[in-house]
This record gives C-alpha cells, sequence and structure tokens, in this order.
C-alpha cells in the first residue's frame, strides 16, 4: 500500500464527508452556527457535531441548565442536538477507508501512531475546509470556532492547540480555549 497516496486519499475523503455533512446541517436548519468540531472517539470514525445559537438556547431551557454551566455547555460538543448529523449519509467512504487501513495494523499500532495520525488527518481536513470558506471570511469568521476533538478528551492540552492553529485570535475563541484542558507550556 503506498501511505503517502493513502493518506491523502483518506484526507480528501475525509473533506468530502465534512463539508457534506457541514454544508446540509447549515442548509437544513438555516440556524446560526458558531461552533463545528469533528469528533474521534473509541469507535474510530469520525463524525461532526456543531452548535447554533438557536439549539443552544433551545438545549439550556429544556435541559434546565443552571447558570453556572451555561459557559461550559456552550462548547459540548456531546452534549449537541447535532451530534452525528449526517453520519448514515456522509461518511460511507471514510469507513470504508478507515476500515481498510485498521485491518493492516496490530492494535497497539490502531491506538497509538494510527489514532494521532487520523486526528492530524482531520485537523488538515478542517483547514482545507476553512480555506474553502465553508466556515466564514473575514468578520464572518472570526465569530466562528471550529477545531478537532477526541472523545474522551486529551488532558494534555491538544484540543486547546489544535483550536489555536485552526482559528483566528477572537473573543469567541478565548471563550471556547477557557473550556479546553490547558496545556502545560501555556
Amino acid at each position: 500500500m503506498d501511505i503517502k497516496k493513502s493518506d491523502e486519499e483518506l484526507i480528501e475523503a475525509l473533506v468530502k464527508a465534512a463539508n457534506a455533512a457541514f454544508l446540509s446541517l447549515k442548509e437544513t436548519t438555516k440556524e446560526n452556527f458558531y461552533f463545528y468540531v469533528f469528533v474521534f472517539d473509541e469507535g474510530l470514525h469520525p463524525y461532526i457535531s456543531a452548535w447554533s445559537y438557536e439549539a443552544l438556547e433551545k438545549s439550556i431551557i429544556e435541559q434546565q441548565i443552571p447558570d453556572d454551566e451555561k459557559s461550559w455547555w456552550k462548547w459540548d460538543s456531546a452534549d449537541s442536538p447535532y451530534v452525528v448529523y449526517g453520519y448514515d449519509e456522509f461518511f460511507g467512504e471514510v469507513s470504508e477507508l478507515l476500515d481498510k487501513r485498521a485491518l493492516e495494523l496490530s492494535d497497539d499500532e490502531l491506538y497509538e501512531s494510527e489514532w494521532t495520525a487520523r486526528i492530524d488527518f482531520m485537523e488538515e481536513a478542517m483547514k482545507r475546509l476553512d480555506a474553502s470558506g465553508l466556515f466564514g471570511t473575514g468578520n464572518e469568521r472570526e465569530s466562528v470556532v471550529i477545531n478537532v476533538e477526541q472523545v474522551p478528551p486529551d488532558d494534555d492540552g491538544a484540543e486547546y492547540n489544535r483550536a489555536v492553529r485552526l482559528n483566528p485570535p477572537s473573543i469567541l475563541l478565548s471563550g471556547y480555549l477557557e473550556s479546553c484542558e490547558t496545556p502545560e507550556n501555556t
């Protein structure tokens, strides 16, 4: 297997799937989204989540979120009503490629180097989607935070560092970073 070709094929499939899912979500809901996230969990298959201001307001009321938890809830991708949105529709090719890659790896490789590679590929996919203007441009882009998260959350600050790499400085980003595990070297 040509590793470079395989890696690029996977990145392109991630871009295609996430783009389709995020676009469908935006077009279907017509809501004002402020947070788009690509999530990777122990199931080894990525999915998207997102928060809009409308969904947040509704969720806070329905879930009776107390005031002291609202700033955390705003960024909790697992509790978004849009977690795993479009997975069955848009992520078939990604699943096939990931399963194929997994067949060639030991469990140690799968949960170590391949785990890291998949998160890196997801970050690259988000960079490409951002460069395409999917999350807005200029001032519009500054009112959106994008990231790649893992479940369970990492405790080494990688999520924080990815957010800094993927987003322009903004007040909204600062609020998000407060909810992340802070890297030791910050």
